[in-house]
Protein backbone atom coordinates (compact mmCIF):
# COMPACT_ATOMS: atom_id res chain seq x y z
CA UNK A 1 0.00 0.00 0.00
CA UNK A 2 1.14 3.56 -0.70
CA UNK A 3 0.39 7.05 0.60
CA UNK A 4 -0.34 9.93 -1.77
CA UNK A 5 1.79 12.75 -0.37
CA UNK A 6 1.53 16.45 -1.17
CA UNK A 7 4.05 19.23 -0.50
CA UNK A 8 2.02 22.39 -1.03
CA UNK A 9 3.84 25.70 -1.40
CA UNK A 10 2.87 29.18 -2.42
CA UNK A 11 3.83 28.66 -6.07
CA UNK A 12 4.13 24.92 -6.65
CA UNK A 13 2.62 21.61 -5.59
CA UNK A 14 4.66 18.42 -5.44
CA UNK A 15 2.87 15.07 -5.29
CA UNK A 16 4.24 11.57 -4.88
CA UNK A 17 3.05 8.06 -4.32
CA UNK A 18 5.22 6.89 -1.43
CA UNK A 19 5.66 3.34 -0.19
CA UNK A 20 7.77 3.17 2.96
CA UNK A 21 10.86 5.25 2.18
CA UNK A 22 10.48 4.93 -1.58
CA UNK A 23 8.98 7.47 -3.96
CA UNK A 24 7.18 5.49 -6.65
CA UNK A 25 6.18 8.46 -8.84
CA UNK A 26 6.38 12.23 -8.48
CA UNK A 27 4.53 15.10 -10.16
CA UNK A 28 4.76 18.89 -10.03
CA UNK A 29 2.07 21.51 -10.70
CA UNK A 30 1.99 25.33 -10.48
CA UNK A 31 -0.38 26.53 -7.77
CA UNK A 32 -3.07 28.95 -9.00
CA UNK A 33 -2.16 32.50 -7.99
CA UNK A 34 -4.48 34.54 -5.76
CA UNK A 35 -7.27 31.98 -5.80
CA UNK A 36 -9.95 31.74 -3.13
CA UNK A 37 -10.40 28.60 -1.05
CA UNK A 38 -12.95 27.04 -3.40
CA UNK A 39 -10.64 27.45 -6.41
CA UNK A 40 -7.66 26.08 -4.52
CA UNK A 41 -9.70 23.17 -3.16
CA UNK A 42 -10.93 22.28 -6.66
CA UNK A 43 -7.33 22.41 -7.91
CA UNK A 44 -6.18 20.02 -5.17
CA UNK A 45 -9.10 17.65 -5.77
CA UNK A 46 -8.27 17.50 -9.48
CA UNK A 47 -4.58 16.81 -8.83
CA UNK A 48 -5.29 14.18 -6.19
CA UNK A 49 -7.95 12.45 -8.27
CA UNK A 50 -5.48 12.19 -11.18
CA UNK A 51 -2.98 10.23 -9.11
CA UNK A 52 -5.01 8.02 -6.78
CA UNK A 53 -4.54 4.30 -7.36
CA UNK A 54 -6.22 1.22 -5.91
CA UNK A 55 -3.11 0.84 -3.71
CA UNK A 56 -3.47 4.33 -2.16
CA UNK A 57 -4.38 3.96 1.52
CA UNK A 58 -4.52 7.66 2.41
CA UNK A 59 -3.40 11.23 1.76
CA UNK A 60 -0.79 13.28 3.65
CA UNK A 61 -0.22 17.00 3.11
CA UNK A 62 2.53 19.41 4.12
CA UNK A 63 1.60 23.10 4.23
CA UNK A 64 3.71 26.22 4.97
CA UNK A 65 1.88 27.23 8.12
CA UNK A 66 0.54 26.30 11.53
CA UNK A 67 -2.04 23.61 12.26
CA UNK A 68 -4.17 22.95 15.34
CA UNK A 69 -3.09 19.37 15.97
CA UNK A 70 -6.34 18.44 17.73
CA UNK A 71 -8.93 19.90 15.37
CA UNK A 72 -6.92 19.88 12.14
CA UNK A 73 -7.75 23.54 11.48
CA UNK A 74 -5.13 25.40 9.45
CA UNK A 75 -4.40 28.34 11.74
CA UNK A 76 -2.15 30.52 9.62
CA UNK A 77 -0.81 29.95 6.12
CA UNK A 78 0.92 33.19 5.14
CA UNK A 79 2.01 32.11 1.65
CA UNK A 80 -1.46 30.70 0.87
CA UNK A 81 -3.87 32.91 2.83
CA UNK A 82 -6.92 31.24 1.29
CA UNK A 83 -6.16 28.17 3.45
CA UNK A 84 -6.12 30.03 6.78
CA UNK A 85 -8.91 28.97 9.19
CA UNK A 86 -10.03 26.10 6.94
CA UNK A 87 -10.59 22.39 7.58
CA UNK A 88 -8.71 21.24 4.49
CA UNK A 89 -7.97 17.70 5.68
CA UNK A 90 -11.55 17.03 6.79
CA UNK A 91 -13.00 18.34 3.53
CA UNK A 92 -10.64 16.19 1.47
CA UNK A 93 -11.48 13.22 3.68
CA UNK A 94 -15.17 13.78 2.96
CA UNK A 95 -14.49 14.08 -0.77
CA UNK A 96 -12.31 11.00 -1.20
CA UNK A 97 -13.64 8.89 1.68
CA UNK A 98 -10.18 8.04 2.96
CA UNK A 99 -7.93 9.21 5.78
CA UNK A 100 -6.21 12.58 5.26
CA UNK A 101 -3.60 14.15 7.57
CA UNK A 102 -1.86 17.53 7.46
CA UNK A 103 1.23 19.00 9.11
CA UNK A 104 3.71 21.83 8.69
CA UNK A 105 6.05 21.32 5.72
CA UNK A 106 9.23 21.98 7.73
CA UNK A 107 8.11 19.39 10.29
CA UNK A 108 7.66 16.84 7.52
CA UNK A 109 11.06 17.75 6.03
CA UNK A 110 12.69 17.07 9.40
CA UNK A 111 10.80 13.81 9.85
CA UNK A 112 11.81 12.66 6.38
CA UNK A 113 15.46 13.46 7.03
CA UNK A 114 15.34 11.69 10.40
CA UNK A 115 13.90 8.56 8.80
CA UNK A 116 16.30 8.56 5.87
CA UNK A 117 19.41 9.33 7.96
CA UNK A 118 18.43 7.56 11.21
CA UNK A 119 18.76 10.80 13.22
CA UNK A 120 17.47 10.73 16.80
CA UNK A 121 17.96 14.35 17.91
CA UNK A 122 18.06 16.93 15.15
CA UNK A 123 16.69 20.09 13.62
CA UNK A 124 15.65 20.16 9.99
CA UNK A 125 15.74 23.79 8.86
CA UNK A 126 14.19 24.92 5.57
CA UNK A 127 15.66 28.00 3.90
CA UNK A 128 13.48 29.23 1.06
CA UNK A 129 11.09 32.13 0.67
CA UNK A 130 10.83 31.91 4.45
CA UNK A 131 12.51 30.00 7.28
CA UNK A 132 11.04 27.06 9.16
CA UNK A 133 12.27 24.16 11.25
CA UNK A 134 11.18 20.74 12.39
CA UNK A 135 12.27 19.32 15.74
CA UNK A 136 13.15 15.65 16.26
CA UNK A 137 13.56 14.46 19.87
CA UNK A 138 14.44 10.81 20.59
CA UNK A 139 13.51 9.90 17.03
CA UNK A 140 10.05 11.47 17.25
CA UNK A 141 8.70 14.62 15.64
CA UNK A 142 7.76 17.31 18.16
CA UNK A 143 5.26 19.70 16.58
CA UNK A 144 3.79 21.48 19.58
CA UNK A 145 0.06 22.09 19.98
CA UNK A 146 -0.14 24.41 16.98
CA UNK A 147 2.71 23.06 14.79
CA UNK A 148 4.69 26.11 15.93
CA UNK A 149 7.59 24.39 17.72
CA UNK A 150 9.99 25.21 14.88
CA UNK A 151 8.79 28.66 13.81
CA UNK A 152 12.29 30.08 14.27
CA UNK A 153 11.91 32.48 11.35
CA UNK A 154 9.74 34.67 13.56
CA UNK A 155 12.39 35.15 16.26
CA UNK A 156 13.51 38.76 16.71
CA UNK A 157 16.77 39.72 15.03
CA UNK A 158 18.32 43.12 14.34
CA UNK A 159 15.62 45.48 13.05
CA UNK A 160 13.17 42.72 12.22
CA UNK A 161 13.01 38.94 12.42
CA UNK A 162 15.27 36.03 11.52
CA UNK A 163 13.38 35.35 8.29
CA UNK A 164 14.40 38.74 6.87
CA UNK A 165 18.09 37.77 7.06
CA UNK A 166 18.17 33.97 6.77
CA UNK A 167 15.89 33.28 3.79
CA UNK A 168 15.76 34.21 0.12
CA UNK A 169 14.32 37.55 1.21
CA UNK A 170 17.79 38.60 2.35
CA UNK A 171 19.23 38.49 -1.16
CA UNK A 172 16.41 40.36 -2.87
CA UNK A 173 16.27 43.10 -0.22
CA UNK A 174 19.98 43.61 0.50
CA UNK A 175 21.54 42.60 -2.84
CA UNK A 176 18.71 43.34 -5.28
CA UNK A 177 18.81 39.91 -6.91
CA UNK A 178 17.52 36.43 -6.21
CA UNK A 179 19.47 33.88 -4.24
CA UNK A 180 19.56 31.67 -7.33
CA UNK A 181 21.13 34.46 -9.40
CA UNK A 182 23.72 35.13 -6.70
CA UNK A 183 24.45 31.41 -6.51
CA UNK A 184 25.15 31.32 -10.24
CA UNK A 185 27.45 34.35 -9.96
CA UNK A 186 29.24 32.76 -6.99
CA UNK A 187 29.81 29.62 -9.04
CA UNK A 188 31.52 31.87 -11.61
CA UNK A 189 33.79 33.30 -8.91
CA UNK A 190 32.15 36.72 -8.64
CA UNK A 191 33.67 38.38 -5.56
CA UNK A 192 30.56 40.37 -4.61
CA UNK A 193 28.37 37.27 -4.77
CA UNK A 194 30.85 35.29 -2.70
CA UNK A 195 30.93 38.08 -0.10
CA UNK A 196 27.12 38.14 0.00
CA UNK A 197 27.11 34.48 1.02
CA UNK A 198 29.73 35.17 3.70
CA UNK A 199 27.39 37.73 5.27
CA UNK A 200 24.45 35.34 4.85
CA UNK A 201 26.39 32.61 6.67
CA UNK A 202 27.06 34.99 9.55
CA UNK A 203 23.35 35.77 9.85
CA UNK A 204 22.59 32.04 9.82
CA UNK A 205 25.08 31.58 12.66
CA UNK A 206 23.05 33.94 14.84
CA UNK A 207 19.90 31.97 14.05
CA UNK A 208 21.52 28.63 14.78
CA UNK A 209 23.05 29.95 18.00
CA UNK A 210 19.57 30.77 19.28
CA UNK A 211 18.21 27.35 18.32
CA UNK A 212 21.13 25.58 20.01
CA UNK A 213 20.31 27.29 23.29
CA UNK A 214 16.72 26.06 23.08
CA UNK A 215 16.95 22.62 21.47
CA UNK A 216 20.63 21.53 21.79
CA UNK A 217 20.41 19.05 18.86
CA UNK A 218 23.13 16.68 17.72
CA UNK A 219 22.51 17.32 14.01
CA UNK A 220 21.23 20.22 11.93
CA UNK A 221 20.22 19.57 8.33
CA UNK A 222 19.49 22.47 5.99
CA UNK A 223 16.98 22.16 3.17
CA UNK A 224 15.03 24.47 0.88
CA UNK A 225 16.14 26.29 -2.25
CA UNK A 226 18.79 28.41 -0.51
CA UNK A 227 20.57 25.32 0.83
CA UNK A 228 22.04 24.66 -2.63
CA UNK A 229 24.44 27.52 -1.81
CA UNK A 230 25.71 25.63 1.27
CA UNK A 231 29.36 25.44 0.08
CA UNK A 232 29.49 29.24 -0.18
CA UNK A 233 28.26 30.04 3.34
CA UNK A 234 29.14 27.09 5.59
CA UNK A 235 32.66 28.24 6.54
CA UNK A 236 31.47 31.74 7.48
CA UNK A 237 28.63 30.16 9.46
CA UNK A 238 30.95 27.87 11.41
CA UNK A 239 33.50 30.59 12.10
CA UNK A 240 30.88 33.01 13.40
CA UNK A 241 29.19 30.29 15.44
CA UNK A 242 32.38 29.71 17.43
CA UNK A 243 32.09 33.21 18.90
CA UNK A 244 28.40 32.81 19.77
CA UNK A 245 28.01 29.36 21.30
CA UNK A 246 29.36 27.48 24.32
CA UNK A 247 32.28 25.40 23.04
CA UNK A 248 31.17 21.88 24.07
CA UNK A 249 27.90 22.33 22.17
CA UNK A 250 29.88 22.60 18.94
CA UNK A 251 32.22 19.70 19.65
CA UNK A 252 29.98 17.01 18.20
CA UNK A 253 27.44 19.14 16.33
CA UNK A 254 27.08 18.40 12.63
CA UNK A 255 25.63 20.94 10.18
CA UNK A 256 24.97 19.66 6.68
CA UNK A 257 22.87 20.28 3.60
CA UNK A 258 20.14 17.81 2.73
CA UNK A 259 21.05 15.15 0.19
CA UNK A 260 17.40 14.27 -0.42
CA UNK A 261 15.35 16.46 -2.77
CA UNK A 262 12.02 15.06 -1.58
CA UNK A 263 12.56 14.49 2.13
CA UNK A 264 9.31 16.30 2.98
CA UNK A 265 7.33 13.80 0.90
CA UNK A 266 8.98 10.87 2.68
CA UNK A 267 8.21 12.62 5.96
CA UNK A 268 4.58 13.08 4.92
CA UNK A 269 4.22 9.33 4.36
CA UNK A 270 5.82 8.56 7.72
CA UNK A 271 3.54 11.06 9.47
CA UNK A 272 0.47 9.42 7.94
CA UNK A 273 1.57 5.96 9.05
CA UNK A 274 2.38 7.19 12.58
CA UNK A 275 -1.03 8.81 12.88
CA UNK A 276 -2.77 5.63 11.74
CA UNK A 277 -0.79 3.56 14.25
CA UNK A 278 -1.63 5.97 17.08
CA UNK A 279 -5.39 5.43 16.70
CA UNK A 280 -5.33 1.64 16.39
Amino acid sequence: MSVLCLDLGGTKLMLAQVEGKTLLDTWRYPVPADGNFEQLFDFLVTCIHSHLTPETCGISIGIPGMVDMQSGTLLEVLNIPALTATQLAQQLKNTFEMDVVVNNDANLFALGEAVLNHNQDMLGITLGTGVGAGVIFNGQLYSGKHCAAGEIGSLSYRDGIIEHYCSGQYFTVHHQMSGEHLYQKACEGDSQALQAFVHFGEHLAHMIAQTLLVYDPKDIILGGSVSQSFPFFIEALKQKLQSLVYGPQLADLTISASQHHNAALIGAAQWFLQQKDSVK
